[in-house]
């Protein structure tokens, strides 16, 4: 297995097809179908057989053509990754397999995977779910009523041939659909632990009456009005799997199925839920949020990650998530990035939202704008929900985190 570390260059050695399977997969594209950019660059060393290679903003597990599995781990405390992770994807389940965040030796996609398997089996013990779903059948015996309209377009009312309908009780509904789609993803992978490959490997016949979807994501998106308590876990760690699943291009020699999350998005959605938590009263979050950049007949617009709307729906702050390291000065781009959206939007407040610890902020002034970058609180320790603060009023020359009415400045 090839260890790497998100947005961290690492020598490795590497044959000339597996270089060549990585360098296809830095020329990713923004286009929600088309493949993502897993590799940031892949570099000769300068001696044979060894190479540099930078990952992107993804972390997770894909297999090459070769066989050989490549594994993205965050460049943040697997701990705090954690948490980020289960927040933002609302799937607490994560977090019961609490010996696996020790060990050197296993990575996210064997935490999801044993917690699956153990999430499965007690499913599988329960007795997967059951539905009545109507049939048609052509063939003898003809259970059921007459289907004309099927005999019509089948056979074109021949009175030789017959059609009927009926009901039968069948375990091939969406639910159990999704939690094969996942399955079939997890077994695939390549675990350090033999006996995880086996229990995944055992929980195969369960789902061979189970029909196979070709397009997992549209599972997804016609979620079941309701789903049985003892789904619930099995259920959110398999929509997480197939969530966070990306298909590498086959046709660049890429193979193998992947469990690779978007880190960037990941943060965003967290900082989404954390912000939440410290609005007042009758003021809301507006996530990609159109800024308007010129005053031309053609204006070219930008799109906020986050601005606060107060009760008039106006704006009154404006917010950018950054998945880097914090640090208490902005970088130059980020600096007339915020600045140029705050003066558009017509605000004075503005911050810069990374992945810290409480109390890591830092603020600067830019004329009429101030800018705080603020440590956004991650370790599993301290849920967002216990980091709201109620708003009071703030000293300007401190750091601005949140403002809670358009002409009173407030921390959060």
């Amino acid at each position: 297995m090839l260890h790497l570390r998100e947005y961290e260059i690492s020598r490795v050695a590497l044959t000339e097809r597996e270089a060549g399977e990585l360098a296809q997969l830095t020329r990713g594209s923004t286009t929600r179908r088309d493949k993502p950019r897993v590799i940031q660059q892949v570099l000769p060393s300068g001696k044979p057989g060894l190479f540099d290679v930078q990952p992107g903003p993804y972390v997770g597990r894909f297999t090459l053509g070769s066989g050989r599995t490549v594994d993205i781990a965050s460049r943040f405390p697997f701990a705090d990754f954690r948490e980020l992770l289960r927040l933002a994807a609302r799937q607490p389940v994560l977090l019961r397999d609490t010996a696996a965040a020790g060990s050197a030796s296993r990575g996210l996609v064997d935490l999801i995977a044993t917690a699956f398997a153990r999430e499965t089996e007690r499913l599988v013990g329960f007795g997967l779910a059951k539905e009545y779903q109507s049939r048609t059948f052509t063939r003898s015996p003809y259970p059921g009523s007459p289907d004309v309209t099927a005999h019509l377009a089948k056979y074109l009312g021949r009175p030789d041939r017959l059609v009927t309908k009926a009901k039968r009780l069948t375990q091939d509904v969406p639910l159990n659909q999704t939690i094969a789609a996942a399955h079939r993803v997890l077994v695939q992978q390549h675990y350090p632990d033999p006996a995880l490959s086996a229990r995944l490997r055992a929980l195969g016949p369960c789902f061979t009456s189970i029909s196979r979807v070709a397009d997992p994501q549209r599972l997804m998106q016609r979620r079941p009005t309701f789903v049985p308590p003892r789904y619930h876990e099995a259920y959110a760690l398999a929509l997480l799997v197939l969530a966070g699943q990306t298909v590498l291009p086959t046709a660049s020699g890429a193979s193998g199925v992947t469990v690779l999350f978007n880190m960037t998005k990941v943060w965003e959605t967290y900082v989404s839920h954390w912000l939440a938590n410290q609005l007042p009263a009758g003021h809301r979050i507006s996530a990609q949020h159109p800024v308007v950049l010129t005053d031309d007949s053609q204006p070219m617009t930008a799109y906020a990650d986050f601005v606060i709307l107060d009760e008039q729906h106006k704006p009154v702050a404006v917010y950018d998530a950054k998945y880097r390291h914090w640090q208490a000065k902005p970088k130059a781009d980020e600096l007339y990035q915020l600045s140029t959206y705050a003066q558009r939007l017509r605000v004075h407040r503005a911050a810069l939202l990374y992945p810290g610890h409480d109390g890591q902020d830092g603020h600067v002034t830019v004329g009429d704008v101030g800018i705080a970058t603020i440590g956004v609180p991650v370790l599993s320790s301290t849920p967002p929900a216990a980091q709201s603060h109620a708003a009071t009023p703030a000293d300007t020359s401190g750091p601005i985190r949140f403002i809670g009415r358009s002409d009173s400045p407030h921390h959060a």
